[in-house]
């Protein structure tokens, strides 16, 4: 069974951080907030600022599996790397959910560089195009939020940032009105990228205050390393062989 959690903080990673259990009174899924801060980080890494937009993707009761938002996040990889050229990953987030008023739905959370990306109109505005011109795959639509807030800039270098969009997005962890009812069983309930995070020279993941040119410089010093130039610890059993035999 999943760890569930109604702490108000969390520690992931040597990090302590907040999370939306509304003040201990509702239950977050761990697993969900590990994933979601392993993403958040892996972006963070290679960009000092990436955009976090929220969405919500409202689809037709009757589907069993998660194929609908393989298709979606698929349509928007390619549009944000398309028209955002600098813009060569998208980290995402996202849990299905049901309720009596939305039906079946997903909440989703789109990373970008925010760099190259400052603004999330034109996401939203993607994101309502793809459900709208693609009824029959099983959308029914991207709604507006309104006045809600639907996105926030994270900044690597600014105090308290992370922390306020980990809240923000622990959100999508949240155990009521997960759907185990309608999906397959070998449908998951979230799903995120897996985006690998940049290493510092030190071969930790690079974060505020890293070198960025001695990164790049270990990065490349790491690729051209041969299997007998691996220290020990990190060969295989086959490789640790080799030096005995050459």
């Amino acid at each position: 069974m999943r760890q569930r959690t109604k702490d108000i903080q969390i520690k992931i990673g040597g990090k302590t951080l907040p999370v939306n259990t509304s003040d201990g009174e509702k239950e977050c899924y761990v697993e969900m907030l590990e994933s979601i801060d392993d993403q958040m980080t892996a972006m963070l890494s290679h960009h000092d600022k990436v955009l976090m937009v929220r969405l919500d993707v409202h689809v037709h009761d009757r589907l069993a599996d998660n194929a609908i938002m393989t298709d979606f996040i698929d349509r928007m990889r390619r549009w944000a790397c398309g028209k955002y050229k600098k813009n060569k990953r998208l980290g995402y987030i996202w849990c299905r959910e049901v309720s009596t008023d939305k039906g079946l739905h997903y909440h989703l959370v789109l990373l970008l560089n925010g760099n190259v990306v400052e603004s999330h109109y034109h996401v939203l505005k993607k994101a309502q195009e793809i459900a709208e011109h693609h009824h029959h795959r099983g959308y029914r639509n991207v709604p507006h939020f309104g006045k809600d807030p639907m996105h926030m800039m994270i900044d690597r270098n600014a105090k308290g940032s992370y922390e306020a969009a980990f809240e923000w997005a622990s959100y999508l962890a949240k155990t009521r009105t997960k759907d185990n009812k309608h999906r397959s069983d070998k449908a998951n309930n979230y799903q995120t990228s897996r985006i690998k995070p940049r290493l510092n020279e030190h071969g930790d993941i690079f974060k505020s205050g890293d070198d960025y040119k001695k990164a790049i410089a270990a990065k490349a010093s790491r690729s051209k390393q041969t299997t007998t130039d691996k220290p020990l610890r990190m060969m295989t059993d086959a490789e640790r062989q080799l030096p005995l035999f050459g």
